[in-house]
């Protein structure tokens, strides 16, 4: 039997975003003073307390005073950046005059670099820039230091910020980092919690946008590379937060992830996340995580090939089976790494009330139809409604009737 051509063959398709320059591996964050004077000698660096705390600015600050560079620390990232985080971010690139912005932390703090490397150089106020390709001016040179393997935001030209409870986003080619260092010795002191939820944050990425109807060629085989990676990474750096190869591993593949949704798009499990953030102050990755499954169910009739594809990169052997029941195992494979790193598979396990379902599902169709036109199929009211229900009780067909 002829195998259907994948979807992500079809159309002409424009590669976007990528870090113009990336350094990657173990103590690769040793090159950040060497990368940052080929721009000048005046650093912001943008961050949050947490990764303050843990020494990772320290890393990168102990690098900088050696070779004589110097630098001015913004520790106020939140950990859901809204807008009032974004214009003290921008205030604060305006405070001084700098030649380049560092980025170091998870995708809030990487994020708000880039923030604050456009507002540097463009007038007015950062709610005038939501939308796409908005921002006038280049921004000031821009590198990027991931602290967490999830967000993939050193590979996007995107930065999110709440709104009134709305997730909003500024795209800009400027926001793109000259420098992407991804160094699997930032992440180590990351907590399994936090592991495992950044790591499914990062799997999300992978599969929504080999899902999406803007998947192509180029942006599917890096998922597919990064689908590879967790499935061999996640659990042991989960285990043990020192195994520098499951690091390494989970490192490079939220970076592929990032490349490959920043070159296609995420779609209905994002716009189910953020709803959750939106009315319930769910934190993304956890949102991301739980959605999965049952957006990987919910789109298959409509990607089986792409589902028996990522079932393949999972580790699952898909030969002998019909695509369908392959499609299905990929599921099945998501559902079992979830547990594995012990993270909830319904929205009662995270205390979300079942009378909310209505609102949430009013929230996704009418806050979050950016993400719902990418996905492979429609989503309407109803439909909204009956996906949360599933996943408030744990419902999932590929398991056999089984809750999760």
């Amino acid at each position: 039997m002829e195998r259907k051509i994948p979807s992500y063959f079809e159309g002409v398709h424009e590669y976007v975003s990528m870090p113009r320059k990336l350094v990657f591996g173990p103590d690769s964050v040793k090159q950040i003073g060497k990368e940052v004077k080929k721009f000048g000698n005046r650093v912001l660096i943008v961050t949050d307390e947490g990764v303050q705390k843990a020494g990772l600015v320290s890393k990168v600050t102990d690098v900088l005073l050696a070779e004589g560079v110097e630098f001015y620390v913004f520790n106020g990232v939140k950990m859901e950046p809204d807008l009032e985080n974004a214009r003290s971010v921008a205030k604060a690139s305006r405070e001084r005059s700098y030649d380049v912005v560092v980025g170091v932390g998870g995708g809030s703090c990487l994020d708000m670099a880039k923030v604050a490397t456009v507002m540097a150089t463009n007038d007015g106020d950062v709610e005038e820039y939501f939308g796409d390709e908005l921002v006038k001016r280049p921004g000031l040179p821009l590198i990027l230091i991931p602290t967490t393997s999830g967000s993939g935001s050193e590979a996007t030209k995107g930065s999110v910020i709440s709104v009134s409870d709305v997730k909003k986003v500024i795209f800009s080619r400027w926001m793109i980092a000259e420098v992407a260092i991804v160094d699997p010795m930032m992440t180590l002191t990351m907590p399994p919690k936090l592991t495992a939820i950044t790591g499914m944050d990062a799997l999300s990425h992978a599969i929504e946008s080999t899902l999406s109807k803007r998947s192509n060629i180029i942006s599917s085989t890096l998922a597919k590379g990064s689908v590879k990676l967790i499935s061999e990474g996640l659990e042991a750096a989960y285990r043990n937060g020192r195994d520098v190869n499951a690091r390494y591993r989970m490192a490079i593949a939220a970076t592929l992830a990032g490349a490959s949704f920043a070159n296609s798009s995420v779609i209905l499990g994002h716009g189910l996340s953020y709803a959750l953030s939106t009315l319930f102050h769910v934190p993304h990755g956890l949102g991301c995580s739980i959605a999965l499954p049952y957006v990987m169910e919910y789109n298959l009739q409509e990607r089986v090939e792409e589902l028996k594809d990522i079932a393949f990169y999972l580790g699952i052997n898909v030969g002998g089976l019909d695509d369908v029941k392959a499609a299905r195992m990929a599921v099945r494979a998501v559902v079992d790494l979830m547990r594995e790193v012990e993270l909830p598979l319904s929205l009662r396990e995270v205390g979300i009330p079942k009378d909310a379902i209505p609102k949430l599902a009013d929230i996704l169709v009418s806050k979050y139809q950016r993400l719902l036109v990418n996905n492979p199929r429609e989503v309407n009211y109803e439909d909204a409604k009956r996906i949360f229900e599933k996943m408030w009780e744990g419902e999932l067909e590929s398991l056999s009737g089984s809750k999760g």
